[in-house]
């Protein structure tokens, strides 16, 4: 008997906080929510997937030379050789990021040297 008696002492305080209609706002906070989420993980999955970033490439970030540590589903995570940090970038924020990759001319050789290569040529 108590345990009804709770769940209408619940239920009514539960409609007298968030009004007749508050399941509506928070259901759309929920959807908006939920939609953001999904938003981030397509473009992870792009990413991760995708053939814009190599592990182990050099490029360029906002002005400063990085390296490709790992792709993520997430994040990406680049190591910095001014500074020889490591820096995590989310998916979701590369596309504000200034990269930029020097291409080879006509299939010549890449303009760094990969990290397993650097080890061979000390």
């Amino acid at each position: 008997m108590t345990n009804i008696v709770d769940q209408a002492v619940v239920q009514h305080l539960a409609e007298n906080a968030i009004g007749h209609y508050g399941w509506l706002l928070l259901a759309a906070f929920a959807a908006l929510m939920g939609k953001d989420i999904l938003v981030n993980f397509i473009q992870g999955l792009l990413i991760y997937w995708g053939s814009s970033f190599i592990v182990d490439e050099v490029m360029y970030i906002s002005g400063r030379q990085a390296r490709v540590i790992r792709l993520g589903i997430t994040s990406c995570t680049f190591f910095m050789e001014d500074r020889k940090t490591k820096m995590i970038v989310p998916c979701g924020q590369l596309k504000e990021l200034t990269i930029e990759k020097k291409l080879p001319v006509n299939g010549g050789e890449c303009y760094l040297p990969a990290g397993s290569e650097m080890l061979r040529k000390k």
